[in-house]
């Protein structure tokens, strides 16, 4: 180490400015050695050990602080972005390897800044599979049992999903599902988690019409599993509730096939299966779930003898009489029926209870016959020119009033029934007087017209009898002059 290194020239310094004050110290301490004469390098020699170590643990120092700057990942500058080489890799690859880049395009959670290492951990800055180590917490493909914990880290924390308005009981309510038991009572690999609904890297919004969540989509959704017979033999499930569905009324609305009703709002599997917490409605729990959509009519039916029995003994539920999947929309046919689902099935023939439905039955298609024969009376007279609002709206009370017997039927009761019945009859009443009145007005004026024209016609008839009896008084033709 010479006097040109760094460190010697800044002790030589330090040195010189302490010589003073050394000596003189030295001098009252110990005078014989103070009579040694202490230049710089004789202060150097002295010093030398302690100068080599302060140097050696320099080097050590700036040797470690080069390895970590040259290690340290790069810093992106201001506004640009980190290159992702998971997603980068990955998306240049095809098949299997390749999809999972090019789904998470699409995906919700790319909007919502979920990236490859939310999920998998890694070191996406890392090229190659250098970031793929577990040093840097990267994590395999969880297995078909992990997936609901494991999607449940982040949709169970409340205060990350308040910002989206999602849920956080959707882990719990998992468990308490048919799915759930499988999976964690007996460890079945082949019922569905999360990513059997909702995809893997694809998850999009159930708002989204590509989502298998979107509600015209949940048949089949739920169909891929539950009309493939292979998934459904074990656990002896028919498969052909998802067709039986949509040949039904639900399906059929959801599908936009009947007009006048809104798609948006017919149920689909989860709406009365539950979406987390799917499972099959319980005997009592039928009547509750179906009036969640339909609560009008259950109230009424809650009034009836049905409802009492379903108390004592299970029966009659809703799917009695409307099915389940294949759910029907009844007419007056089933008070006569005896096919399933109609009231002959459960009650014998001559019994109160169909004398019942015998009495309605008449009294219905009283009505109905009444009401077609009314709106041809409207047709002929609208075509006539004469005004017939007021008749349509009498004919539309009428209308309504038989609509209000439907739900209100299900109280079985002839007390809740027959009022409904006389406000509808007393309404085409009044139509068919009005009708009475409209053809009786018709009658004379065809009268009136008819006597005008024969007025007409007589005295037509009259001049020109009157015009052929009157004296010729015209000149001769070609007569002689008189002189």
């Amino acid at each position: 180490m010479t006097a040109r290194h760094p460190v010697v020239r800044y002790a030589l310094v330090r040195l010189r400015r302490l010589g003073g004050g050394f000596r003189s110290w030295l001098a009252v301490r110990c005078p014989r050695t103070a009579a040694l004469s202490f230049t710089p390098p004789l202060l150097l020699r002295l010093a030398a050990p302690r100068l080599r170590l302060a140097a050696s643990a320099g080097a050590i120092l700036l040797a470690a602080l080069v390895t970590v700057v040259l290690l340290w990942p790069p810093v992106p500058a201001a506004g640009q972005e980190t290159v992702n080489q998971c997603f980068s890799c990955h998306n240049r690859l095809g098949g299997t390897l390749g999809a999972p880049a090019k789904e998470h395009l699409n995906s919700v959670h790319r909007e919502a800044r979920v990236t490859c290492v939310t999920c998998h951990g890694g070191n996406p800055s890392l090229p190659g599979e250098e970031g793929m180590d577990p040093r840097y917490g990267f994590r395999k493909k969880p297995s078909h049992r992990e997936i609901p914990q494991f999607c449940a880290g982040c949709h169970s924390d409340i205060s990350m999903m308040r910002q989206y308005n999602l849920a956080t009981d959707q882990f719990a309510e998992y468990k308490t599902s048919v799915h759930g038991k499988l999976l964690y009572g007996k460890n079945d690999p082949g019922t569905a988690v999360c990513t059997s609904c909702h995809g893997t890297h694809d998850i999009r919004r159930k708002s989204d019409p590509q989502s298998p969540a979107f509600r015209s989509n949940v048949p089949a959704t739920c169909g891929k599993c539950h009309t493939d017979p292979d998934k459904m033999k074990p656990y002896g499930i028919p498969v052909n509730q998802v067709e039986d569905y949509r040949k039904g009324v639900h399906g059929r609305i959801l599908a936009g096939k009947i007009p006048g009703k809104n798609p948006t709002i017919a149920p689909s599997c989860a709406t009365c299966h539950g979406v987390h917490g799917a499972t099959p409605p319980g005997v009592r729990e039928i009547a509750n779930v179906c009036g969640n959509c339909h609560g009008v009519i259950a109230g009424y039916f809650r009034e009836g003898p049905h409802f009492r029995a379903v108390q004592e003994t299970g029966e009659p539920r809703c799917i009695h009489c409307h099915g389940n999947h294949s759910n029907r929309n009844p007419s007056l046919r089933i008070l006569e029926g005896t096919a399933p689902g109609d009231c002959g099935a459960c009650h014998d023939a001559g019994s109160a209870a169909m004398e019942f439905a015998g009495n309605i039955r008449d009294l219905m298609n009283a009505l109905e016959r009444t009401m077609e024969e009314i709106r041809q009376e409207l047709e002929t007279a609208a075509a006539s020119g004469r005004n017939v609002d007021r008749l349509k709206a009498e004919v539309d009370s009428a209308r309504t009033r038989m609509i209000e017997i439907e739900p209100v039927f299900h109280t079985v009761s002839l007390d809740r029934i027959l009022p409904l019945i006389h406000q509808a009859d007393s309404f085409l009443r009044e139509a068919r007087t009005e009708i009475e009145a409209i053809r009786e007005e018709a009658r004379q004026r065809k009268s009136v017209a008819f006597y005008g024209a024969g007025m007409l016609l007589l005295i037509a008839l009259l001049l020109g009898i009157r015009l052929a009896l009157l004296p010729d008084t015209r000149p001769p033709a070609g007569g002689e002059k008189t002189g």
